[in-house]
């Protein structure tokens, strides 16, 4: 009961340290400029096992496709991983690793495994108390990776991953990122089950040592069952990986796209004011006008976002596009894109070719005339 009553004590320390830092990752939460990325498990620690194949084979394949597809579509985010090759790597490192490079992201990447084959599917979870024994039983299994650590009784104070009682300090502690992880988990949860078709296990909550340092937003993805024999096709071959991966960054660019939709992403030097704009000149406002094209109110399209502002712009020359610049004024601010297009695929391939002059722009979506998510913009395309 001491050692319980000293690693609640402990954890208690972290979390307050861990406030401190998270203000440094979270001061920049309006855009983001770097995530971690964890590939469960590495070394010595197999992780689940099935016959020849190891969870941390998988996970790391998974994780390094996913670096890869954030940085091919977005070159200036900074992708900093807890492990590139087959290295052991201590839990509370992990999360070490991330507060430490300032991430904005922590998404640990893992491969679930049950007694019986029949059971399959993916669920993603985030931080927090457990609310039924399949949860739990989740996180024994993933925190039994500290036995594969030196010391693990003495660093983290008697914590015994089998025992029930080891996670009361869950009722104590408290997940400031709760929310903004929840708003991560759901779409991706929602890619993985549309790209893959295994079973929702939905987003759960549960007591994770490996999420319990990171002072940012945070999930633990178990990307299916590697005891089924459906899910294995799919985890362990390549175009099965793949799909995750993609899966994952559909979800990552969508909690992107509703973070950042209401921050300035273009630093706009001379704005027009609310008394300057009244003193545009004729010719100055037939000018803006070429710029500025008419909403259509019933169409749903994707397009680039190149710029924002409280008020309206005046001059975009500074921005230095060719394309034609068309705005969409919101109940705050006026919103600057080009590029608009139906498809979104055709939007990615836009930005792409906007991003060599405007480094930070991203994909929007705008459905009768407001922006609306690029997920639940998807929905709508779907139905039509």
């Amino acid at each position: 009961m001491i050692n319980q009553c000293r690693f609640v004590g402990f954890l208690l320390v972290i979390f307050l340290l861990g406030g401190i830092k998270t203000l440094d990752a979270q001061d920049n939460l309006g855009r983001i400029t770097c995530i971690c990325i964890d590939a469960g498990h590495g070394g010595k620690d197999p992780g689940a096992i099935s016959g020849r194949l190891r969870e941390k084979d998988i996970t790391l394949a998974v994780a390094l496709k996913l670096g890869k597809m954030i940085k091919d579509a977005y070159p200036n985010i900074k992708i900093v991983y807890t492990r590139t090759k087959d290295v052991a790597v201590d839990l509370r490192e992990r999360g070490r690793i991330a507060n430490k490079a300032k991430a904005q992201l922590f998404i640990s990447i893992h491969v679930n495994k049950f007694s019986k084959s029949t059971v399959r599917g993916v669920e993603t979870y985030v931080l927090g108390l457990h609310k039924s024994e399949a949860s739990f039983q989740v996180a024994m299994k993933e925190n039994e990776a500290i036995h594969y650590e030196e010391d693990y009784s003495v660093k983290y104070d008697g914590f015994d991953p089998k025992k029930a009682e080891s996670y009361i300090m869950f009722n104590f502690l408290k997940n400031s990122h709760l929310k903004n992880s929840m708003e991560f988990a759901a779409p991706v949860q929602n890619e993985l089950v549309k790209r893959t078709k295994m079973p929702d296990r939905e987003v759960r909550q549960a007591g994770f040592i490996v999420l319990m340092d990171v002072g940012m937003p945070a999930v633990l993805i178990e990307t299916g069952f590697i005891s089924n024999p459906h899910d294995q096709k799919i985890l362990t071959s390549e175009s099965g990986q793949t799909n995750l991966a993609r899966a994952i960054f559909s979800g990552f660019q969508s909690y992107k796209n509703n973070v950042e939709r209401n921050s300035v992403v273009i630093k706009v030097e001379n704005p027009v004011t609310q008394s300057e704009e009244k003193k545009v000149t004729g010719t100055e406002k037939k000018k803006t006008e070429n710029v500025v094209a008419p909403q259509n109110k019933n169409d749903l399209f994707y397009a680039v976002q190149v710029a924002s502002s409280k008020t309206r712009i005046k001059d975009f020359g500074y921005l230095k596009l060719k394309e034609k610049i068309e705005e969409l004024k919101g109940e705050e601010r006026y919103r600057y894109y080009v590029g608009k297009t139906s498809t979104y695929e055709k939007a990615l391939e836009n930005q792409k070719s906007i991003r060599k002059a405007v480094k930070d722009c991203f994909i929007i979506a705008i459905y009768k005339g407001k922006q609306i998510t690029v997920a639940e913009a998807r929905k709508i395309e779907q139905k039509k």
